[in-house]
């Protein structure tokens, strides 16, 4: 099934009272959100750096053409920006969004990194904050441990510096873990999605 072809279709008349008939892109439809966590429909996959829509589509799907499953499981409406660029694309990226100044070596922002440890229940947790430059500049890193009436909890804290290149790199690799449905659905769906923009 070829995505554009299954949109309703809509007609327009122009001034000369001459009606076309033209696709409607503006139609939408979602998953609900409950089946997106269901691990017996869904499952996760890491984005590799060649891989397009389309190839993931080829690769669970057998058919390129099914490249809008990947975007419409995962909400994805742009897929020039929605989606992780190439270590080549994005260093192009990089070198035509920031010509004025060194993104390498230019703050973007400032953190402190919160990490505690709880002994009790083996289990690690980290916040983030992002902070100011006079926080960063007086917020020296330190490790505490606390006896608490759970047991005894290890904190630390670091402070950090993100660059504009770190920044739009941590950026591009949060869109890599994306959703794939599993191969056996794929009909339902083609099927269900046609009734709703039928």
């Amino acid at each position: 099934m070829q995505y554009f072809n299954s949109l309703p279709k809509v007609v327009q008349i122009d001034s000369k009272s001459v009606p076309t008939v033209l696709t409607n892109i503006m139609a939408r439809s979602s998953i609900i959100p409950s089946l997106l966590k269901n691990p017996m429909v869904f499952y996760r996959y890491d984005v590799q750096d060649d891989d397009t829509p389309e190839i993931v589509a080829d690769k669970y799907y057998g058919s390129s053409y099914r490249y809008w499953i990947v975007l419409y499981a995962n909400q994805l409406t742009d897929p020039q920006w929605d989606w992780p660029l190439s270590g080549y694309n994005f260093q192009k990226y990089i070198e035509n969004k920031y010509q004025e100044f060194d993104p390498y070596s230019t703050v973007h922002h400032y953190e402190k990194i919160i990490t505690q440890y709880d002994y009790n229940t083996d289990t690690t947790t980290t916040n983030t904050i992002i902070i100011d430059e006079d926080t960063y500049n007086s917020l020296t890193s330190s490790s505490q441990t606390y006896t608490l009436p759970t047991g005894q909890v290890s904190v630390n804290i670091e402070k950090n510096a993100v660059s504009y290149y770190t920044y739009e790199l941590n950026l591009n690799e949060s869109k890599r873990n994306i959703i794939i449905l599993n191969n056996t659905y794929v009909g339902q769906l083609e099927s269900e999605f046609l009734k709703l923009m039928s």
